[in-house]
């Protein structure tokens, strides 16, 4: 898949400041990307795919957070490819992210997370430069209370699941009953 175009030119003349551009995606290769509902739905539409295909499950590490199917208890998380997010692709020693437009929430946060109200930069960031964040701040606080709101519509999903099927059903019906409830989430 590529949808990076061959004459693409990433430098700061061409870009402006916007930090990601001149970045190397560390952040891309270094974390598994966990995702939630809304997550899912958008790159299953986008990509017209199938969860299955760019999913992976991940032992989940709070038992009252994880997903009881059949295979366990889970967490779901994107695949990785090469050492990195399998949606990350090389062009002329350019990473970039080949599905941007609907790339999950925690994508589009980082390096930013909303702590009591007040949007702050994360510490240990892997960016090759600091976020100004009164720039960005407009932009990122309307995206990370909308991701706020997601993951809490996330986590109440995955409780109903678990107290309705427990370990009973496999993860391909979870993930049928999770995208139905975000498309009725989205069509009310």
């Amino acid at each position: 898949m590529t949808l990076i175009p061959e004459n693409h030119d990433s430098s700061p003349s061409k870009t402006g400041e916007f930090p990601c551009i001149t970045c190397h995606t560390d952040c891309c290769k270094e974390y598994v990307i966990f995702v939630n509902a809304h997550d899912v739905y958008r790159l299953s539409v986008g990509l017209d795919m199938a969860p299955e295909k760019f999913l992976e499950i991940y032992g989940a590490k709070d038992y009252s957070l994880g997903i009881r199917v059949k295979e366990g208890l889970i967490d779901l998380a994107l695949k990785q490819k090469n050492g990195g997010c399998e949606f990350l692709e090389e062009n002329k020693d350019v990473y970039r992210c080949t599905v941007n437009d609907f790339k999950p929430g925690v994508c589009k946060s980082y390096p930013f997370a909303m702590k009591n109200g007040k949007l702050i930069q994360m510490d240990n960031i892997m960016c090759p430069v600091d976020w100004d964040i009164a720039e960005f701040k407009n932009m990122m606080s309307n995206h990370l209370k909308k991701d706020d709101f997601e993951w809490k519509f996330y986590d109440e999903l995955v409780e109903e699941w678990n107290t309705k099927h427990g370990m009973k059903k496999p993860l391909s019906t979870f993930l049928k009953f999770m995208l139905d409830k975000v498309e009725s989430s989205l069509t009310v």
